[in-house]
């Protein structure tokens, strides 16, 4: 199964394969309790679904990768070691569909925090990277004042092609301006350094085609 369909999407003829495996549409936006029930109910589709939504998964993550780096590499890690134990045997074909159905409802669905917080999609990436060094240990009304000042202040820093090799000295700049704003929030130590690094390794991946 897994040849076919990699030879099948390698030859363009996705469109087939996918109403083979009785996916009417190639988008992980399919994956609900429905779907699921549907999943169950067509044993000898599942594994060629299962191979196919995982595709879509990946293709979906690494789009979305560079917009929130720390919570995609946490799905990617997540979805991995699912389909590990699906190879392994050690979990059948409606778990993983099922896991899946979770991980979309989880991971693709409008963050709360966006409308509790008033927060744009940037800012929680930048909260998310900040939560990575030490989860928990600034609280919410912190955070969103810390970053909406980091991201104000990385922007007016930034210029065409800073990430390139040749711009460095205007990464140092980004990184200089994030650092005064750390220090002015009471961020210090080797946690600030820390913090630092997350915050510019964000930066790099959001900001990378500055200003489109």
């Amino acid at each position: 199964i897994r040849d076919l369909v990699e030879r099948s999407l390698e030859a363009e003829e996705a469109v087939d394969i996918y109403a083979a495996a009785g996916i009417d549409k190639p988008d992980i936006s399919i994956l609900d309790e429905a779907f699921l029930e549907e999943f169950k109910s067509e044993p000898e589709k599942q594994n060629l679904r299962v191979k196919l939504l995982e595709k879509l998964m990946k293709d979906e993550i690494r789009v979305r990768k560079r917009e929130n780096l720390q919570k995609y590499r946490s799905l990617e890690e997540i979805l991995e070691k699912t389909l590990e134990r699906y190879r392994q045997n050690a979990i059948m074909a409606a778990e993983v569909m099922k896991q899946l159905v979770e991980l979309r409802k989880d991971y693709f669905s409008e963050d709360e925090r966006k409308e509790e917080y008033n927060l744009s999609n940037e800012e929680i990436a930048f909260i998310d990277a900040i939560n990575e060094v030490r989860e928990d240990a600034y609280d919410m009304p912190f955070l969103c004042d810390l970053v909406r000042e980091v991201v104000q202040s990385v922007k007016n820093n930034l210029e065409v092609d800073w990430t390139k090799p040749h711009r460095e000295n205007v990464r140092a700049s980004v990184r200089s301006a994030v650092k005064r704003v750390l220090r002015r929030n009471g961020v210090t130590g080797d946690e600030m350094q820390a913090v630092q690094e997350q915050i510019m390794e964000q930066a790099e991946s959001l900001y990378q085609d500055w200003p489109r």
